[in-house]
């Protein structure tokens, strides 16, 4: 059972391709197989590592999809995952899913995500099964070049600047939401009141 999703994700706009991590805090419910969990992360994004109580776990592709994993407890927990790739780029959005880099109409970097029919796992590791929602909500930290904003679900947390012209947009939500909701949207906007 996801209890919660805390995903960093680094899009770089001109190598259209992705680094993050997420953190899935999970309870099992049932123990009586194999101990393993799946995670899926859409090829031809791939998973880097797993850690677990700061240390490497277990685990193996079983196709271009999906993975299973390790953890080491079999009671409330979580692990992070370390993830980066090209993902599939959305041809006709939002009707056919995808990453989505392009320049507002001012030429300026807009980039977003809509994978409601194809699944989150288009772009970041996790149990892409509908059924399944974060319980506790997620969190989402984009990080941008400065000259960009980064907004997504929920209530805006913080803003931090980065070495090298940088900086992270946290946003959160405490409720259940759905795996394709959680969708950021980066761009070149402007606060008002």
């Amino acid at each position: 059972d996801v209890l919660r999703y805390d995903i960093t994700v680094q899009p770089d706009y001109n190598n259209q391709s992705l680094t993050g991590k997420n953190v899935i805090t999970y309870k099992v419910v049932d123990d009586k197989n194999s101990g393993e969990m799946q995670i899926d992360l859409q090829y031809p994004m791939t998973i880097d590592s797993v850690v677990q109580h700061s240390s490497s776990i277990n685990f193996k592709k079983i196709d271009s999809n999906v993975y299973l994993i390790t953890p080491k407890t079999n009671a409330e927990d979580r692990i992070t995952i370390y993830y980066h790739g090209n993902p599939r780029i959305a041809k006709h959005a939002p009707w056919d899913g995808g990453w989505i880099f392009t320049k507002d109409s001012l030429g300026r970097p807009w980039m977003t995500v809509a994978c409601q029919g194809l699944g989150a796992s288009v772009w970041y590791p996790c149990k892409d099964y509908q059924g399944d929602e974060p319980d506790n909500g997620a969190s989402i930290t984009t990080i941008v070049p400065d000259t960009l904003i980064a907004v997504a679900n929920g209530h805006l947390q913080s803003v931090n600047h980065l070495p090298g012209h940088l900086a992270s947009y946290t946003w959160a939500v405490k409720n259940p939401i759905n795996n394709y909701d959680i969708v950021p949207y980066i761009g070149k906007y402007t606060f008002f009141d």
